[in-house]
């Protein structure tokens, strides 16, 4: 019983696009007193203002807003290990 390898997802454009601009985004977060606050809606907006969404703006706002509890769950889970 060997382990299986997923083969890696299709390549998506709209994916990717997002992907790039929840980067961009996340640059505007803020650490108050270390601590890593969630985007708001006003930094999608200002992304907005420069670039077009790569999909429906719905679907654009609600995964940078996924993606943002993605990476806000992983600090809370780092932060917890480290007092624990």
């Amino acid at each position: 019983m060997g382990l299986e390898i997923p083969q890696p997802p299709e390549y998506s454009y709209s994916a990717n696009a997002i992907l790039l601009a929840y980067n961009t985004i996340a640059r505007s977060r803020t650490y108050p007193q270390g601590v890593a606050m969630p985007l708001d809606a006003s930094a999608i907006k200002s992304y907005l203002e420069l670039y077009e969404a790569p999909c429906e703006l719905h679907i654009f706002v609600e995964c940078v807003f996924a993606l943002d509890n993605l990476f806000l769950d992983g600090v809370r889970k780092r932060m917890q290990k480290k007092s624990a």
